[in-house]
């Protein structure tokens, strides 16, 4: 078994085939501000967590003639975990804050290469050179060098992740101006609320577009095979995950209508075609042929250009009349029309404006996307609309049954938009079946913002934008309006009324000046041009904030330089430095904003309105970020503390919910879950992960796991628990202290505790999360996470797993999730009788090869090496026990990779008959105690280097 945990294998299925099945090397800086600015940055690619133990990352000088170590990590050492990230900085650069562990001796920002191998291997795991590298320890030619500053990444970076490995660097790196270190602390990428399509190949052969002439039959694309076989779209709907199908239909939308692709639909159904390459147009009749599976809930097929046939052309279906309380799953990626009254403001999102109709049956949404050409500057609260949509899903609850929006495609769409209510500038009402009045050109005299701005005092200004801060964030007459020259502040007089974020306006004002910030004074009322969207942020160096970017939006990202303070006003200020200078963040009293996520050493990133606050004689200080709403700024990364003598030490340091650093415990390693059975409770130094947050099902604030023991915390408990959840994700390593029992939970049968309220004693740990087990216990209650098909009724919901099936205690007060295709079961397992209690969010579509669990599990677990921390000292496995251990590991997998075909019949068995034997009888029938065999699918990754 330790030879196996030594081998950088990935249990789960990859991603993509583009996607490494190893750890890679996801960014490195080679020097900042400071020589010691740099960092190296590992992800996991995978869908299954990875091993540490065992390995090592080594600095290459670029001659190849040095090698030297930066972090090792020994037996115990934890894994890390799907999507997430691990970082190894200079211990006096300015990310040392951040790092999971620190080394000593620097890096050349002209050229070097690091690498991660097994300890003393002469080859990698994966390696990566820059600039004048040139030794062997690299994957074909080195990325390009880095200015000062600034990163490489491997692409497609991001919120992407990390996966692309052609083998060679050139190719997989590109250069970041704003480097984004993440810690083992930070969240998993690609994000599981926003997970994006799998990546492509870093240079695919341009496929040919589809596009259609009127009449036009001849394809352009290579035809799939004629043997497969066409299926209506409802059928390819209804089947498993993973399923190769070929439909027929026609395209409601082009392909890249959508972050989610474009939409096709037959007599029977429609259906989300999301292209890996290629294009096709609205219009067309298609033949594809991809993979079935879901995204956010929409259900999707993935396919490239080369699998889409154009067979002809077609016009639209007749679109479905439906109530706007009734716009779901069963009209989803069909043509619908509604009719409705609009209810409130809309809402911005990146991809355009969301709003919400209602015809007294119930609200829907309508996503009206920027590309679109439709004029919604009439649509005010009141308005009625009458429209034609495509329907789409992006829940990213969990649950698959929420997040419908409809979406009209262009104005033609969009049947009527009766009489707003009147507003202050006179205009003619439309009349019913009247588009709306036609834009008019730019009028004379308008100039851009970026003229205005060079206007001296007291000259008259007419501009037009967008305004990007309404009065009333940091005082009641300051606003800001941007176009795409410039952007200006706007003091806005009671004469001139209200301006709304979003808004787009014409307005002239005199060109004047407050604290530094070129500024024009509006009091004659704007001229409303409608609702558009934001302009993107634009992303800056902290030390970058200046002159041409003043009253612009903005993003930054940088280290807390000291702990935020709030005064007495309300106000919440700290400085970010991302190692080009330091910048203010400014969150006005109206943010009502908290200070204690903004930690010294945090990595935060803002983004918000760059202002100035100066004097005449300091015309260029003083430049601040005001952001708009407390959701604009947010940790990207908590800070650790590593060991100060032990490079390479994953440090278990803590900080508060708060962020403050916690002083309880130190000075000895905290105790698991099961301690809680000693006496002196509360003085007792817990570490366990919080894997649930408040349950109202079972009157729960949370669920602590510790790998061995579960323990549940006593609803009282709840402001605490949502206090650590506010800035972070689940699962969320914690330190506890203060602990006070609660008894025994009726639900559950766990112990239950309240927890400690005194400052330091709930602390969130640097640290690997406890992972669920993957069987079910035979004693206590566990966290279990049970891969298999859902079948049973809605009422009485079962998981097959394993030639056997466990029952599904549905704890939610939502209806069960409809499937009988693979799925991930999350929860608490219960022995007596055996079941699993799974909370909202905890049934979620799998892939059809993933780890798979099993119905049982040894009553002695294994100690938990979880939270054990790497280290480069301490007892290590001697060398020739390694090289044993890996031979031993290589044959274990191919013996597993040839059981591989029996394993995946095994998965595809029906589910249970009524002669099945079930759950109960199959302990009974195993009474001696013996685990059932259980087959997991590996990989072992190439491996690269000198060797």
């Amino acid at each position: 078994m330790m030879a196996s945990a030594l081998l950088p294998f990935g249990a789960g299925q990859a991603r993509g085939d583009s996607v490494p099945d190893h750890l890679v090397v996801s960014e490195i800086v080679a020097g900042g501000a400071a020589a010691s600015d740099e960092f190296v940055e590992l992800y996991n690619p995978t869908d299954a967590p990875l091993p540490l133990e065992g390995l090592e990352l080594v600095y290459v000088s670029a001659s190849g003639l040095t090698v030297g170590r930066r972090a090792a990590w020994d037996a115990g050492a934890p894994e890390l975990g799907p999507g997430r990230h691990l970082l190894i900085a200079n211990e006096q650069g300015i990310y040392a804050a951040l790092a999971d562990s620190v080394y000593a001796s620097g890096m050349a920002a002209t050229g070097g290469s690091v690498a991660l191998r097994i300890q003393g291997a002469a080859s990698a795991i994966d390696a990566v050179g820059w600039g004048t590298a040139a030794s062997t320890w690299m994957e074909a030619s080195p990325a390009a060098a880095p200015a000062a500053g600034s990163s490489i990444e491997r692409r497609p970076g991001g919120a992407l992740g990390s996966t692309q490995d052609t083998d060679d660097n050139a190719a997989d790196f590109i250069e970041r101006a704003v480097p984004d270190p993440q810690n083992l602390a930070s969240p998993p990428v690609p994000d599981p609320a926003g997970t994006p399509p799998p990546p492509g190949s870093p240079s695919p052969s341009p496929a040919p577009s589809v596009s259609p002439t009127p009449g036009a039959t001849a394809s352009p694309m290579t035809p799939p095979p004629t043997s497969a076989p066409v299926l209506s779209v409802a059928t390819a709907r209804s089947m498993p995950d993973g399923t190769t199908v070929t439909i027929e239909g026609t395209a409601l939308t082009d392909s890249a209508f959508a972050e989610g692709g474009g939409y096709l639909a037959d007599e029977s159904a429609g259906i989300a075609v999301l292209l890996s390459s290629g294009s096709f147009e609205r219009g067309a009749r298609l033949r594809v042929t991809g993979t079935v599976d879901d995204r956010f809930a929409q259900r999707t097929v993935r396919a490239s250009g080369t699998d889409v046939t154009v067979v002809g052309t077609g016009p639209d279906p007749e679109a479905l009349d439906r109530p706007t309380g009734s716009v779901d799953e069963s009209a989803e990626a069909m043509l619908v029309h509604v009719a409705g009254a609009v209810t409130g403001a809309p809402t911005t999102l990146s991809a355009g404006l969301a709003y919400e109709l209602d015809d007294g049956s119930g609200p829907t949404r309508v996503v009206v996307g920027s590309g679109t050409g439709i004029d919604t500057s009439a649509w005010t609260a009141g308005t009625l609309v009458d429209l034609v949509g495509v329907v789409g899903q992006r829940d990213s609850s969990g649950t698959g049954t929420s997040g419908y929006r409809l979406q009209p495609r262009d104005p033609a769409d969009v049947r009527d938009a009766g009489t707003p209510p009147p507003t202050a500038a006179p205009s003619d009402s439309p009349t019913p079946g009247d588009p709306g009045p036609t834009p008019a050109p730019t009028p004379e005299g308008v100039i851009s913002i970026s003229e205005a701005r060079s206007l001296p005092k007291h000259a008259t200004a007419r501009v037009r934008g967008v305004v990007t801060m309404a009065p009333g964030l940091v005082d009641p007459v300051s606003a800001v309006i941007q176009d795409e020259t410039g952007a200006i502040l706007l003091r806005v007089g009671d004469e001139a009324g209200p301006v709304a974020r979003g808004e787009r306006i014409d307005l002239t004002g005199v060109r004047s000046t407050l604290a530094g910030m070129e500024s024009l004074r509006l009091t004659t009322p704007p001229l409303r041009l409608g609702v558009v969207p934001e302009p993107e942020p634009r992303t800056i160096r902290s030390g970058d904030a200046g002159e041409p970017h003043e009253a612009r939006l903005v993003r930054v990202r940088g280290a807390v330089v000291a702990t935020a303070r709030r005064v007495a006003s309300g106000t919440v200020s700290f400085e970010l430095d991302d190692g080009s200078g330091p910048l203010r963040i400014y969150l006005a009293a109206s943010l009502a904003a908290d200070a204690a996520p903004f930690v010294e050493g945090a990595w935060v990133e803002a983004i918000g309105v760059l202002a100035q606050q100066t004097t005449g004689s300091q015309p260029l200080r003083g430049y601040r970020i005001w952001p708009r709403d407390r959701d604009e700024v947010r940790v990207v990364a908590p800070p650790t503390s590593p060991g100060e003598t032990d490079p390479g030490h994953a440090s278990a340091a803590t900080t508060s919910s708060g962020g403050a650093p916690s002083s309880r415990g130190a000075g000895h390693a905290p105790a698991g879950l099961g301690a809680l059975e000693e006496a002196g409770l509360a003085d007792l130094h817990v570490a366990a992960t919080l894997v649930h947050g408040p349950w109202p099902e079972l009157g729960l604030a949370g669920v602590l796991w510790d790998g061995h023991r579960l323990v549940v915390i006593d609803r009282a408990s709840e402001s605490l628990v949502l206090a650590v959840l506010a800035h972070r994700r689940l699962p969320v390593p914690l330190e506890l202290t203060g602990l006070v029992s609660a008894g025994t939970d009726r639900a559950t049968g766990a112990p239950a505790v309240v927890l400690g309220s005194a400052p330091g004693d709930v602390s969130v740990r640097a640290a690997a999360p406890h992972a669920p087990h993957g069987v079910l216990p035979t004693g206590g209650p566990a966290w279990v996470s049970l891969v298999g098909r859902r079948t049973g009724s809605v009422s009485e919901p079962r998981l097959y797993v394993d030639g056997g099936s466990v029952e599904l205690r549905w704890q939610c007060d939502e209806a069960v999730p409809p499937s009988n295709r693979p799925v991930r079961a999350l929860g608490v397992g219960l022995a007596d009788p055996p079941r699993i209690l799974v909370p909202c969010g905890g049934l979620q579509p799998a892939p059809a090869l993933v780890r798979t669990g099993a119905l049982s599990m040894p009553s002695d677990p294994a100690p938990d090496v979880a939270a054990t921390p790497a280290s480069v000292h301490g007892q290590g496995v001697p060398a020739e026990d390694h090289a044993r251990m890996l031979a031993a590991g290589l044959l274990a997998a191919a013996a597993l990779t040839a059981a591989g075909a029996a394993t995946i019949a095994r998965r595809l068995e029906p589910p249970p008959g009524p002669d099945t034997p079930s759950l109960a009888a199959s302990f009974i029938e195993g009474s001696s105690g013996s685990e059932p065999p259980v087959l997991t699918l590996v990989g072992v990754p190439h491996e690269r280097g000198s060797g």
